[in-house]
């Protein structure tokens, strides 16, 4: 297939596909940030347990990494448009549901870990069919521009979302579920007014089961990307260990959760401005250097949080921590885009997160048992340690530590 066909080759402020699925996810990721700080604390008010509420934050994660493993051939079989309505639908479903149970007083753990794995699935779909449409309407000269905006655009939700959540939730633990539904349903209203020719695969021309083993066999047999998603894999676990075990430590010492999502608030201010100037750092720096000095600095600000319950000092180190995060994201995202054939974009995008994805349920339990046994100092030095570990596939690869500047990546994916 033709990667320029169909491309709209015009700025990206005027690229009418991208600016639905930026704006899209603006408003679907403000809802999905809130509920990342709501489901763990309505986990603990339904159970007074740190282990419980960090399982209630693994539904949505399970659910992902499930879905993953058939959404990247069935997204390229189906139209995008179609793909990211339906997905989104489904999630203003399953989100209104534990809205209503939390309006009813009905509201189960078992409900809201069910509705999680609901919620994670349809997420597993809208990733992929993000992915392929962009590589559909951005050129490939544009794509680390029209990543370092998607950062702008997570950091912005992650700015928003989490300090909205706590204040929403204090008023009444149904209303940012409400609030998240409506944002799922909006972002499908947006994604039905995207065009209507964009498919990367006729429906018959390969079986489903090769269709999604190449995506995987792409991963696998491309050094850089198998050990950059390693590496995912790894730092996705540590990260969603970290928050969660934060969340949980000042939960448990009856910080208010306004404070707490104060917290993520600080850090996704530093996000937002690392994302304002990742097009520039991703330009500027090698890309496999950037990855990994990114890790290493986020591993060593996490250390002192076990020192500390004061949410000011807490958020500050996230935030010196995450300020390179976006260019980070940016980089490798826009890397693996460039090198993957446009056929194979959602399929790979699909493999790509069960890799960052198989460990990180595992993540919340990991650190509610952490937090209960080993005490909250513990908990963030073994955080710590986590992050130093995740580095071990980066270290490994020569391909990775050598990887260029964008100027200079490779535009064809080869296999090494």
């Amino acid at each position: 297939m033709d990667s320029s066909k169909g491309v709209d080759e015009s700025a990206l402020h005027r690229n009418r596909s991208f600016l639905i699925l930026w704006t899209g996810g603006v408003l679907s990721g403000v809802g999905s940030s809130m509920s990342t700080l709501v489901f763990p604390l309505v986990g603990f008010a339904l159970t007074g347990s740190t282990f419980l509420a960090g399982l209630a934050a693994t539904g949505v994660l399970t659910g992902e990494l499930l879905g993953r493993l058939v959404s990247g051939p069935l997204v390229d079989r189906w139209r995008h448009r179609r793909t990211l309505t339906v997905a989104n639908v489904a999630a203003t479903v399953s989100m209104s549901s534990v809205a209503a149970a939390s309006l009813t007083h009905t509201l189960s753990l078992i409900h809201l870990v069910l509705a999680g794995l609901a919620i994670g699935v349809a997420d597993a779909f809208v990733g992929p069919a993000v992915s392929a449409a962009i590589r559909h309407a951005v050129p490939i000269g544009q794509l680390p521009l029209a990543y370092t905006r998607i950062q702008v655009r997570e950091h912005l939700a992650t700015l928003i979302g989490p300090p909205l959540g706590g204040a929403l939730y204090s008023i009444a633990r149904s209303v940012p579920f409400i609030v998240d539904a409506i944002s799922y349903l909006i972002f499908g209203l947006l994604s039905s007014r995207l065009p209507t020719t964009t498919r990367t695969l006729d429906q018959s021309s390969t079986s489903f089961l090769s269709d999604a083993r190449d995506g995987f066999v792409f991963v696998w047999r491309h050094s850089s990307v198998r050990a950059i998603l390693m590496w995912g894999g790894m730092f996705n676990f540590a990260m969603a260990y970290v928050f969660t075990a934060v969340t949980l430590r000042l939960i448990r010492d009856g910080v208010n959760p306004v404070a707490i999502g104060l917290i993520d608030t600080v850090a996704a201010a530093a996000g937002l401005i690392g994302a304002v100037a990742a097009g520039r750092i991703v330009a500027t720096f090698r890309t496999g250097r950037l990855t990994m000095f990114t890790g290493l600095a986020l591993a060593v600000i996490v250390a002192p949080m076990g020192l500390t319950t004061n949410v000011v000092l807490i958020g500050a180190l996230f935030a010196a921590g995450i300020v390179l995060l976006p260019a980070n994201n940016a980089g490798i995202s826009a890397f693996i885009a460039s090198v993957t054939p446009t056929h194979l974009q959602a399929r790979v995008n699909a493999a790509g997160g069960v890799f960052s994805l198989g460990l990180a349920p595992l993540a919340p339990p990991a650190a509610g048992l952490s937090v209960a046994a080993a005490g909250g100092p513990a908990s963030m030095f073994i955080g710590s340690a986590l992050l130093v570990a995740s580095l071990a596939p980066l270290a490994a690869s020569r391909d990775v530590r050598e990887l260029s500047k964008p100027a200079h990546w490779p535009t064809t994916a080869l296999s090494s």
